[in-house]
This record gives structure tokens, C-alpha cells and sequence, in this order.
């Protein structure tokens, strides 16, 4: 089934509204970098509340990458997403073992760290990145988008995403949303959507009983509140090919490129978002110094 995204908004124009099912593209993700099981949960987590947010905050061209450092023994999260529906990321520690918190359930936060940032860049055609970075609420990652959302964009908003394992360690279920309250949103209204959200049921509860995104929506806001106005396919983003490469590997100076032909007689690169391995041997590297020699 095709993973998607609905954007909504609530007919009191309180409070615009996205919701994700991402099971396809954070299992594909768990697979390509063979994640142990709090390692898939970790980077799901990422994954979608990047794609979440990237679809509240982007327009146009524009792409979001964020970071997450907490110290923690995943190591770094690193995750990019556009507003067209395309996601990708990754762990510096994909393998990291099981820790649990004292209920038995797998501790993101502890993973994760909460001795860290958040660090987002926005970028956008012919203008220079815009960074902001806060200090980690919890190292849940849901909070600390959360936090992020209302400390450096001003804006009151919810991030809730949930990553549900298989008992084999494959991912099961992933889905999450978000919620902004828009200008003009009264503290009436914010106090009722405080008040639903108290009392909704688990995110992974609902994911295990079946509900889209728009149904989760509808736990929150109830029945004939939305106006959805988007609701499209989202998936991982597409990894450069070796042509690419080939041209980032022209960025480098001859001297580089010599010093790769001379003493390793070919170079090896490898995509950091999808593991994949590209070899060019020394005739390549050739034609690519030839290439930065001619300019």
C-alpha cells in the first residue's frame, strides 16, 4: 500500500493539520541500512517527523535537513526532506542495542540523548541557508520537533510520530502528525485541542487498529471538522547515481584526484543515505582529472 500525506484544515481556520502513514518508506529505510530494532524505531521517528514538518513549513523548491546530536549512543540522526513528499536519513550507529525504559518498552530518549541539539536548515533557491538549533527537549524526537516548531518559528504546534515493530524486528506500523494553530487560534481553542489530545488513545494503538490519517485526524478534531486539502504519496527520496558522484567527485582538486590515482589507484564512494557502493577505477578517475584540467 502506498505510504501518504494529508494536509487539513479545521473548518474554524484554528488550526491547519497533517497526517502521515510512512510503514512502506521507514521499513524500506530500516532495510537499506539493516537498522537492529531501536535503531529502526529511532530513524523512523526521524524520518517522518521531518517529512512532517517540511510539509508545514517549505514551499515550492524548497528542502529541510536536520540533525540530531544528543549524545547519546545512536550517535547523529541526520534526515532531508522536501515538500514534494520525498524523505531520506540515516544513523551514525544503525546496529545500536535494545535499551528499555523501566516499563519494558524501547527508550528512544536514551538512545537518542538528550544532552544535544536540534539543528534545522532550511534551504531555498538563490537564498543562503537559514539554521536554527535548540537544546533537546526529551531526545523523543515527537517533542523536541514540537519544541523546535514553537521556539524557532513562533508557531504553536504537536508532533506526535510512532514507529511500531514486528517480533521479528521488522517495522510493522509508522504514522504520525502534526498540528499548528494558525493566527488568530483562540486559547479556547487551544485548551480543547489540549484537552482531545489528553485523551486520544496511544498513536500506536491507532495505528495497530487500522486508522488512515485522515481517521487519526478525525480522533482529535472529530467527525466533520476537516477540510483536507492535500492528500498525496510520499516515499524515500531517489539516491544521486554514479554520474552524479562522478561530478562531485570534479569538485575535488587535482591534486586530490591524482593523489586517488597514485596511491589508491581508484576511489570508493559511498552514499551515506543509502549505503550503496560506487567504485571508479583509475581510467575514470582519468577522465574526471582531464576533465578539471581542461577548465
Amino acid at each position: 500500500m502506498q505510504d501518504n500525506l494529508i494536509k487539513a484544515i479545521t473548518k474554524d481556520g484554528y488550526f491547519r493539520a497533517y497526517a502521515i502513514n510512512g510503514t512502506h518508506l521507514v521499513s524500506q529505510s530500516a532495510q537499506t541500512h539493516q537498522t537492529s530494532r531501536l535503531g529502526s524505531v529511532v530513524l523512523g521517528r526521524g524520518l517522518l517527523a521531518t517529512l512532517l514538518t517540511a510539509n508545514a513549513v517549505l514551499k515550492g523548491e524548497e528542502r529541510l535537513s536536520i540533525t540530531i546530536n544528543g549524545r547519546g549512543p545512536i550517535g547523529n540522526l541526520v534526515v532531508e526532506a522536501n515538500a514534494k513528499g520525498s524523505v531520506r536519513g540515516y544513523v551514525t550507529n544503525p546496529q545500536i542495542e535494545n535499551i528499555t525504559d523501566d516499563a519494558g518498552h524501547l527508550s528512544v530518549g536514551q538512545a537518542v540523548g538528550q544532552n544535544g541539539f536540534l539543528q534545522i536548515t532550511k534551504f531555498a533557491p538563490y537564498s543562503d541557508p537559514y539554521i536554527g538549533q535548540i537544546q533537546l527537549a526529551t531526545g523523543e524526537i515527537g517533542d523536541d520537533f514540537t519544541y523546535y516548531l514553537a521556539q524557532s518559528e513562533q508557531i504553536p504546534s504537536v508532533v506526535g510520530v510512532s514507529v511500531y515493530m514486528n517480533e521479528d524486528d521488522t517495522v510493522s506500523l509508522a504514522g504520525g502528525f502534526l498540528i499548528q494553530g494558525l493566527p488568530g487560534v483562540t486559547e479556547s481553542a487551544l485548551r480543547q485541542l489540549e484537552e482531545s489530545l489528553a485523551q486520544l488513545p496511544a498513536l500506536p494503538d491507532m495505528l495497530k487498529a487500522g486508522l488512515t490519517p485522515l481517521q487519526v485526524l478525525e480522533k482529535i478534531f472529530g467527525m466533520d471538522a476537516l477540510d483536507v486539502l492535500v492528500d498525496e504519496p510520499v516515499g524515500l527520496a531517489s539516491e544521486p547515481t554514479k554520474a552524479e558522484y562522478a561530478k562531485m567527485l570534479g569538485n575535488l582538486s587535482a591534486n586530490e584526484l591524482q593523489n586517488m590515482i597514485d596511491e589508491d589507484h581508484g576511489a570508493e564512494v559511498v552514499g551515506k543515505f543509502s549505503g550503496k557502493k560506487y567504485f571508479f577505477d583509475e581510467d575514470e578517475l582519468k577522465v574526471i582529472l582531464k576533465e578539471i584540467e581542461s577548465k
